[in-house]
């Protein structure tokens, strides 16, 4: 444990990582851009919005102030694009860092350093690959080849078809893959062990503007044992060549034999909540003890198959006070709060004993949930379109 026996998470969204912290026996102290009603205390809210990310003075300021120095500190989404600010962040306590440091989400969100890493892994023999990876509009291209993406961003909203035009600052351009996405979650440590936790089946859930947003995730995904081997394989190669600790995700692209890795992401993900539900016991406690160097399990699988997904306001709404959120709901907005219509309502969950029972029952409550919301909050005239926040 850290020395002064309390965890400081820092997230876009914080309140998974908070609950799987508590749920270790650890205090969990929160800093992040939603203040969502299920977020224990204490937490605090820090100013910026999902793309820039955090406003960094008023991140370090908040973490001074809610945390005493030897604190441990896990993150989540906010700081691949700004490495330089988690290595504030833990000069800020100092704060001890359970997770990946500055240098590693430079390196696997460095597009050019990570392909040119990735090439002398060897995972050609494994039937993996990496997309072409360009930082400039050479010609001649096919524009339809080419997807756009922005460094360090992540949930699927940054992600569009190019349009053949220069590309804008922070940006770069890969090539189109075949196939279904899949993520890998993995826990590893400094001595080289990577164990694979679950393979997740995702989806996109497209609005105009962003095709590829975020839409949900179910596992563990139904997929050969072959493909698994390889997969867990191809994440233990990935893990030793950067030296990534705790628990990580792999997303990637499968098409029959054929596996296209897309990105890592060096922290706990949007499916951290399905993770510490399939295992038994969490999955937190793993990725503290992997990332301090102490021995760990992350428990075994239970039977069945867990699905989730952000449920999107369909028009912005004001929430009330009384509002009877269902169990199976989280991320909750708080009271008097403006949904806009697009923005993320709140998160929801579902177990069934296969992939397709899951999805259904997730399909109905999210239809269930948006639809109560319509019917019993204060409707608001829509005033615009709004860039949605897909880790929530």
């Amino acid at each position: 444990m850290p020395e002064s026996g309390l965890i400081l998470v820092a997230a876009l969204s914080g309140r998974a990582i908070a609950q799987a912290v508590a749920r270790t026996g650890a205090v969990a102290a929160t800093l992040d851009q939603f203040g969502d009603a299920d977020l224990q205390m204490p937490a605090r809210r820090v100013a910026g919005d999902p793309v820039a990310g955090f406003d960094g003075q008023a991140l370090i300021a908040a973490a001074r102030a809610l945390a005493p120095p030897g604190s441990g500190l896990v993150v989540g989404s906010g700081f691949e694009q700004a490495p330089e600010l988690l290595a504030a962040l833990m000069d800020a306590g100092p704060f001890l860092l359970l997770g990946n440091g500055p240098e590693v989400v430079r390196a696997v969100k460095d597009p050019t350093g990570f392909a040119a890493r990735l090439a002398t892994l060897g995972l050609g023999e494994l039937g993996v690959s990496h997309p072409e990876t360009r930082f400039e509009a050479r010609h001649p291209a096919a524009p339809e080849d080419w997807l756009l993406k922005r460094i360090g961003a992540a949930g699927g909203w940054h992600i569009v078809p190019w349009d053949g035009r220069p590309l804008p600052g922070g940006h770069y351009l890969q090539r189109r893959a075949a196939g279904r996405p899949i993520s890998v979650a993995f826990i590893a440590d400094r001595s080289g062990r990577c164990e694979l936790v679950a393979i997740s089946r995702q989806w996109a859930d497209p609005v105009a503007g962003a095709p590829f947003r975020y839409g949900g995730a179910m596992l563990p995904a139904a997929v050969p044992q072959s493909l698994a081997d390889r997969l867990a394989e191809a994440a233990r190669r990935i893990a030793v060549a950067f030296g990534l600790v705790g628990l990580n995700s792999l997303d990637l692209l499968v098409d029959g034999e054929a596996v296209s890795v897309l990105e890592v992401n060096p922290r706990p993900g949007a499916t951290l909540d399905l993770l510490e539900r399939h295992r038994l016991g969490g999955v937190m406690r793993a990725h503290l003890d992997a990332a301090a160097g102490r021995s760990w399990s992350p428990g075994s699988p239970r039977p069945g198959v867990i699905a989730g997904a952000v449920a999107y306001a369909a028009e912005a709404l004001t929430m009330p006070a009384d509002f009877p959120w269902a169990p199976w709901c989280a991320d909750l907005p708080r009271p008097g709060s403006t949904v806009e219509a697009g923005q993320p309502l709140c998160s929801v969950t579902a177990w069934g004993g296969d992939e397709e029972e899951a999805r259904r029952r997730l399909s109905r409550r999210i239809e269930r949930i948006v639809a109560d919301c319509a019917r019993r909050t204060c409707h608001m005239e829509n005033t615009g379109d709004v860039v949605s926040s897909l880790q929530r």
